[in-house]
């Protein structure tokens, strides 16, 4: 059975912090100094969890900005990205959040095209790996 919580990092850490940790430290190279910021203290972050096990996670901030979208490799293809990225716009939107924002990994373009961003400015590196900033189109 799949639920996903949104939590503040306090209570998300033990579950999201090794989830990114394998995702984009151990699997995409970023040095592990990047992965932790002081922007998860301010943060709501979603959690997918199968069975008690937390499987993927992502984070909003209160201007917007969602990032840290990450799903475990042998859960991929099943949806939870989506699921993430949908549940994270619909909580900003209860919140108040009118507008939002993400930096793509420029591979990731057509995921987060298909669910209303669009590219916007050029391309750049962060955290050694080139991403272009998109924002989701108001419908």
């Amino acid at each position: 059975m799949q639920e996903i919580r949104i939590m503040q990092w306090d209570e998300a850490k033990d579950l999201a912090y090794p989830i990114r940790l394998t995702v984009f430290v151990h699997e995409q190279g970023v040095p592990e100094a990047l992965e932790l910021d002081t922007d998860d203290a301010l943060a709501w972050h979603a959690v997918i969890l199968d069975h008690g096990k937390a499987i993927a996670t992502g984070r909003l901030l209160k201007n917007g900005k969602i990032g840290r979208l990450a799903v475990l490799k042998e859960y991929r293809g099943l949806g939870l990205g989506s699921e993430l990225l949908k549940t994270l716009v619909s909580y900003g939107r209860q919140e108040g959040i009118t507008q939002f924002f993400l930096h793509a990994q420029t591979t990731a373009i057509g995921f987060y095209e298909r669910h209303g961003f669009n590219a916007i400015g050029l391309p750049f590196e962060e955290a050694g790996i080139d991403h272009i900033k998109m924002v989701l189109t108001p419908h």
